[in-house]
């Protein structure tokens, strides 16, 4: 009464049909191709944005008499800080700092702001640390090359070897760009950053005065928030404000400032990337602007977790030199035969269901 349930397959043929399927998948490989993206003279572009961007940081830390540490800034960027100083926020992985200073980064924010649809003149909302100012570069570079307007907000702290010299935060290394008319943007609001977005639980005791006397130098609206829930709310109405009391049209967060990633267990299960959709619900107060503008439909790009990002994305990881321009994977799609997948795909399951009609044949002898 239960032979219904046995599979009227025989062996032999599910081998067989295995066995075709992995010999299809390996010719789809293998007859794979990679083409240039639809952007990528934009992602080009951008890059080289990005790395004039650098060279005019570089001279302009030297011209500081501020020394480029060569081992832990082999490629000579002048955008790698020190381990601890008075600004430094909580520890940082070096090899993530450097892979952050490639130009391809500024190639891959082109191709998310394309997948996320955004056409020139859209708002891009940015809120960052001064943990990943090569990120920052990236951002801003792909918004001139794709014509947006960024808003940036920027939070003095910053974790190790990032923009943590206080003698060169990235707004200095900004006001360094705007002298040579690169990158023609503006800081529109400033915080002290680390805990509670107020500078409460630095290493040093007079670390907080340190960076409030740098935010203060920006001449850019000051948030200091009375906590971290304040700091979110007065970010979502200044970030409305700059965009004619409408939403940004995307929303990216670079590094790990907790106004803008979060401060809940759920902001730890954002991916890296372009995140379109809720990863978890919570009404927490503190679960950042990440959270907060993907409920409201808003696009984000989560700029954190380096290596992760760099390998899903066709970047190499602390690449020394950095790689030419264009020559990555993040600047190129894989294209498959269709026809090869769908001929594969129909001849396995011909020979399954060829297979199975023998199969019950047999079975009614």
């Amino acid at each position: 009464m239960k032979h219904w349930v046995k599979s009227t397959i025989p062996r032999k043929f599910a081998v067989l049909a295995c066995l075709l399927a992995l010999v299809g998948l390996t010719l789809v490989q293998s007859t794979a191709t990679k083409e240039k993206h639809p952007l990528y003279e934009r992602q080009v572009l951008a890059a080289q944005i990005m790395e004039q961007s650098l060279d005019i940081i570089k001279a302009a830390k030297l011209e500081r008499g501020l020394p480029i540490d060569r081992e832990l800034d082999p490629n000579e960027t002048g955008i790698i800080g020190q381990e601890f100083t008075m600004i430094t926020t909580s520890i940082g992985n070096l090899e993530a700092k450097r892979t952050s200073t490639s130009p391809s980064f500024a190639a891959l924010l082109v191709r998310l702001f394309y997948e996320a649809g955004l056409e020139p003149g859209a708002s891009v909302a940015i809120g960052a640390s001064g943990s990943f100012p090569g990120l920052i570069v990236a951002t801003l570079a792909a918004c001139e090359a794709m014509d947006l307007e960024p808003l940036l907000f920027y939070s003095v702290g910053a974790s190790m070897y990032g923009a943590n010299i206080p003698e060169f935060t990235f707004i200095d290394m900004l006001d360094a760009l705007h002298g040579r008319d690169m990158l023609p943007y503006e800081i529109l609001a400033v915080s002290l950053g680390s805990d509670n977005d107020r500078g409460d639980g630095m290493f040093f005791p007079d670390s907080q005065e340190t960076m409030m006397e740098i935010a203060r130098s920006t001449g850019a609206p000051f948030i200091f928030a009375e906590n971290n829930a304040q700091s979110i709310k007065e970010r979502l109405a200044l970030y409305s404000e700059y965009s004619n009391q409408c939403l940004p049209d995307l929303f990216v967060n670079i590094g790990g400032a907790s106004p803008n990633m979060g401060n809940t267990n759920a902001s730890l299960q954002i991916p890296p990337g372009l995140v379109t959709k809720l990863p978890v619900q919570t009404d927490d107060p503190q679960r950042g602007l990440i959270l907060e503008y993907l409920e409201l439909g808003v696009p984000v790009i989560h700029l954190l977790n380096i290596r992760d990002l760099a390998l899903k994305s066709g970047i190499l990881i602390d690449p020394m030199p950095l790689p030419i321009i264009g020559s990555e994977d993040v600047y190129y799609v894989t294209k498959h035969n269709k026809w090869l997948i769908w001929g594969s795909v129909m001849i396995v399951l011909g020979i399954l269901v060829l297979a199975r009609k023998q199969g019950r044949f047999a079975q009614r002898i």
